[in-house]
């Protein structure tokens, strides 16, 4: 449903894309990951016509967005960073006006604006002017501007900027309610709301794609494969000495509290190092008293995947 091909675009003397390629299956949610300068919004900003790329090619529902940028725009809602809203406007009659905008015939725009409104739980708000409304309704609006017409493909960027923990979590719902009936590019900052919201990741460093799959597979993917946690009675320097020493045994460290020491495994080692790691605690007086494996976060992969 989307398809990006070979992207690549300068800046005078920056490369800010190189060969980047990814696709997003019809009704799934993808996560686009990258730091600030990796690339994310140029990405974005020639998937959805906004600037044009040097090389390679862009598709929405197999219409390129270059060459047939009317037919690929039709079944296209987009989301940027900031939502492009009318301030003095009622929130009704705002996304009025984006699905004249969008071309929706003239007999459906009413219930396309009704079902929109209701869909995001903005009817209550309807008769406000968009301008009076907090920052989680202003977001619902941006939203329901790029869902009006019905759109195959949604691309949000940064859907969940500026909001509190209780609006993240409630668009993150919205969002998800989604998935099935769009095919969603979602692009955040927000890693635990990526891990918990979509079915695929892709990550953008420096210009290029790194890495893309699921989060198991990008997880079990990295250097190390396997985070593991230790919990001593006493004497945990002497325990994080212990596994430095321990072959196989890397990243070591003590946590804020200085109770617990989280360390990876290689994925050459044998199974019997944990045997090794718990009899050496034991024989040096530590006071073994819990070693368990330790899921590894996105925010891990990401940084991993970045550094």
């Amino acid at each position: 449903m989307i398809e990006v091909s070979g992207l690549s675009k300068r800046y005078g003397d920056i490369h800010a894309l190189a060969d980047v390629s990814f696709s997003v299956d019809t009704g799934k949610i993808v996560g686009f990951l990258g730091a600030n300068g990796a690339g994310k919004s140029t990405t974005m900003d020639i998937l959805c016509g906004y600037i044009g790329a040097d090389q390679g090619t862009a598709k929405i529902a197999g219409f390129d967005i270059t060459d047939q940028p009317i037919e690929a725009k039709y079944r296209l809602g987009y989301l940027p960073d900031v939502p492009p809203l009318h301030t003095d406007m009622t929130v009704s009659d705002f996304i009025t006006y984006a699905a004249r905008l969008r071309k929706v015939e003239s007999s459906k725009v009413k219930t396309r604006v009704d079902s929109t409104l209701e869909k995001l739980a903005l009817g209550e708000v309807r008769k406000r002017l968009v301008g009076n409304l907090s920052k989680g309704y202003r977001q619902r609006v941006g939203l329901a501007q790029a869902l009006v017409h019905d759109p195959e493909v949604l691309v949000l960027d940064e859907p969940t900027e500026g909001l509190d923990p209780t609006q993240i979590s409630e668009m993150r719902k919205l969002i998800r309610g989604l998935a099935g009936q769009h095919t969603i590019l979602l692009s955040s900052h927000i890693l635990s709301e990526v891990q918990s919201t979509v079915d695929k990741i892709v990550v953008i460093n420096k210009g290029r794609i790194v890495a893309q799959g699921s989060y198991e597979e990008l997880a079990s993917s990295l250097e190390g494969g396997s985070l593991y946690r230790l919990r001593v009675a006493k004497q945990s320097e002497r325990a994080l000495a212990i596994l430095n020493g321990i072959n196989g045994v890397y990243g070591a460290k003590l946590n804020s509290s200085g109770e617990e020491i989280e360390f990876a495994i290689a994925k050459s080692t044998s199974d019997g190092i944990i045997d090794d790691i718990a009899r050496g605690v034991i024989d040096g007086g530590c006071g073994l008293r819990e070693v368990s494996l330790k899921t590894r976060s996105l925010e891990d992969v990401f940084l991993q995947l970045t550094k």
